[in-house]
């Protein structure tokens, strides 16, 4: 009995080896007949990716790609078909750079590309080509790209001739602008008026022109007498002291200071703020209220060399004589002197954004402040500077002639510094007014940023009278390009209501 039990667990556990054994040789058999089917179904994707691909082994990748089903046709053989490109086909299949190799509909009626020809295959590792193949596609937008700076469409010089004249500014507007205009025809002097600018009630009274101390407002003076009042006060008398100074505005604190005819300031410091009041009423420069004491300290008080109303006649001015045709953008840096504001570099650049001319000017008056914060010039600019205003006169006018186009920002500024008369302007700030109207102005800085996506003036070496001159160029082109394009649109829509006429469209 005990023989026959050790039998049978003999013969259990040799069935269960042979079973074991069975099994392993099967699974063997079957991973080496897959893995070469496998083998080759990524040899014929890595044919098909590179241009050239057998029949049969196209035939049998097709077969291991794609599953059987019963809704969809069987697909022929793809390297029968020629290859073809057609426009349409090209335009709506976005995202294939090469030649559509298959085109066909699907069960629900849309049209699907089989393939494409990818011209970068070539140079991608096979293997790694079919991997990412497999990969799932990322579905997710990419994050937006920050906006680039928008560079304006360039036109030809006849075109935008023509475009610029309804933008030319007026006499009329020249004068309410501050612009200098010619006292008598064929003479170097000038006239300028100068609106005075909105300010309170308390800073206004400085620029009144009437004298409260004048004869003719005191009680009981002749018009010989020049004293100050009567009832027991000395009469005025023209002392060395009062003969030999003038009395300005400060253009930084709003405040009167003396100074000598030699230019020598006889006042205390200047204390003001040197950015502008915002809409909320604070100043930019350190976000103080309007009216707070000043955040900067300058050593002296200066002026611009003009007073509110009419200036003149000034002498010194120059204009062209004779026609030349062009157009140019034009910007100047000013500084500060015993004088007012005295040129000390100018650049002018062509339409095309060429620069043109580009100099430094040594001042005529003794340097107060080189107002580097805005000019950028520092003294040893001027050190170098060789050349007169007079010199920079006769430069510029070897090109600009009586009908050149000159574009600028501000440029009001730019020819009382230049002394330069001239009837053909193009002012940005014009062209782009301010929401509050004159005269409140747009700068330059904001209108770039607004309108061309560009930053300019950010710099903290000062302003550049060349990038200064490309950004007012490219302002004037941006606004003819809108205006052309509104034109556009606007010839189309009327097109689309006019009736139908067979002559005109077989035209």
């Amino acid at each position: 009995m005990g023989d026959i039990q050790a039998g049978q667990n003999y013969n259990v556990f040799l069935l269960a080896g042979i079973t074991i054994l069975i099994c392993a040789i099967a699974h063997f058999i079957y991973k080496l007949i897959f893995a070469r089917r496998k083998e080759e179904a990524v040899q014929n994707e890595t044919e098909t990716e590179t241009g050239a691909p057998e029949k049969q082994e196209t035939a049998k990748s097709t077969a291991t790609e794609r599953p059987s089903n019963r809704k969809s046709k069987k697909l022929a053989s793809w390297s029968n078909k020629a290859e073809f490109s057609h426009p349409w086909l090209l335009k709506n299949l976005k995202g294939h750079p090469g030649t559509v190799l298959h085109m066909d509909f699907s069960a629900n009626g849309k049209f699907m590309a089989a393939t494409c020809d990818d011209s970068l295959a070539s140079s991608m590792d096979p293997a790694g080509a079919a991997a990412r193949r497999r990969k799932p596609r990322d579905r997710r937008r990419p994050p937006a790209a920050p906006p680039s700076p928008s560079a304006p469409q360039r036109i030809s010089t006849e075109e935008l001739v023509d475009a610029l004249r309804p933008h030319l500014l007026t006499p009329e507007r020249m004068w309410a602008l501050g612009y200098p205009l010619e006292l008598e025809p064929n003479s170097a002097k000038a006239v300028v008026y100068i609106n005075p600018p909105p300010r309170s009630r308390t800073t206004t009274l400085r620029y009144t022109a009437w004298d409260v101390n004048a004869p003719e407002f005191v009680p009981g003076c002749s018009q010989s007498d020049s004293g100050r009042g009567s009832l027991g006060s000395s009469p005025r008398s023209d002392s060395d002291e009062e003969a030999d100074t003038v009395e300005h505005l400060c253009v930084r604190c709003d405040s009167m200071y003396r100074m000598t005819r030699e230019g020598e300031n006889l006042s205390q410091s200047c204390v003001y703020h040197w950015g502008r009041v915002s809409q909320d009423y604070r100043h930019t420069c350190c976000n103080q209220p309007l009216g707070a004491r000043g955040c900067s300290t300058a050593r002296f008080h200066v002026w611009n060399g003009t007073r509110p109303g009419m200036n003149g006649p000034l002498e010194g001015y120059a204009r062209a004589r004779s026609p030349r045709g062009g157009i140019y953008a034009i910007d100047a840096e000013m500084v500060y002197t015993t004088a007012g504001l005295e040129l000390a570099s100018i650049a002018v650049i062509a339409a095309d954004g060429r620069l043109v001319y580009r100099s430094l000017v040594k001042p005529s008056s003794p340097v107060v402040d080189h107002n580097t914060r805005f000019s950028g010039i520092r003294p040893r600019d001027l050190a170098r500077a060789t050349k007169t205003l007079r010199d920079v006169q006769n430069d510029i006018l070897g090109f600009v002639g009586t009908d050149t186009i000159l574009i600028g920002h501000a440029m009001d500024n730019d020819l009382r510094a230049l002394k330069l008369l001239h009837g053909a302007v193009i002012d940005t700030c014009a062209l782009f007014p301010h929401a509050r109207g004159f005269p409140f102005r747009r700068s330059l800085r904001v209108l770039c940023e607004e309108l061309l996506g560009r930053s300019v003036q950010r710099g903290s070496a000062g302003h550049s009278p060349l990038e200064d001159a490309r950004a007012a160029m490219d302002l004037v082109l941006y606004k003819v390009n809108e205006e052309r394009a509104k034109r556009a649109r606007m010839t189309r829509q009327i097109s689309m209501f006019q009736p139908y006429d067979p002559l005109i469209s077989a035209a």
